[in-house]
Parts: structure tokens; sequence; C-alpha cells
């Protein structure tokens, strides 16, 4: 479904006001959440995970304890690549930008300068 005029120049505006506003968290709305190597690592998680749930399964109806420890690295293994793919995702996307430094007044001193400086601008 398209967009009018009216609202595509509303759009606008409200972006370049969040750009104005906050260009750390603007630049990353615009940037795409899931690089290239997350999937292969995501994939190759589930894949260990299932993997060593069949393997534990199996220990424990054949009897065999070396079996189940196999079974458990392979889920520990699997667990391993899922945070190797989400730790590239993050690395891979979060971009730099240069912003003042923070002040010693605290989270919510941080939030009352937001505020403040909203309604001056509004």
């Amino acid at each position: 479904m398209a967009l009018s005029d009216r609202e595509q120049a509303l759009l606008e505006q409200m972006e370049r006001a969040l750009a104005s506003e906050d260009p750390k968290f603007a630049s990353a709305l615009r940037v795409p959440m899931i690089s290239r190597t997350a999937p292969k690592s995501i994939g190759i998680a589930v894949l260990g995970v299932v993997i060593g749930i069949g393997i534990l399964i199996a220990a424990v109806t054949l009897a065999i304890p070396a079996l189940g420890v196999l079974g458990f690295l392979a889920i520990v293994a699997g667990f391993y690549f899922a945070q190797l793919g989400t730790k590239a995702a993050a690395a891979g996307q979060i971009p730099t930008a240069t912003t003042k430094p923070a002040t010693n007044g605290g989270f919510m001193q941080g939030l009352e300068e937001r505020w403040d400086r909203r309604q001056d601008n509004g």
C-alpha cells in the first residue's frame, strides 16, 4: 500500500527529527540487523543442538555414558556457535558514532536533559 504525498512528507519530517535528536539511534535503525555470517553460525548451532539431543536420548536409551557425554558436548558446541553468530552480527552492525561523553548525573539525569531539549525544540 503506497503512502500519500502528505504521509511521505510527514514520514521524512519524522526521520529528520529523529536523526537530529538522536543520531546514534537513527543510524542504528538504518543498518541491517543480521550480518551474513550470523545465519551460517546459527544454522550450525541449531544442527549441533538437535544432533546433541538425539545423541543424548540414544545414550539414555542404550545406557552408554560415554555417548551421553558426547551428546552433551555437541549441545554445548551448538550453543557456542550460536553465541558466535550473535557476536558476529552485533560486531559487524554496530555503527561507530562520535558522541559527547556521558555525564556523571546518571540515567535519570540523562532522561531529564533529553526531555528538556525536546521541550526547548518543540
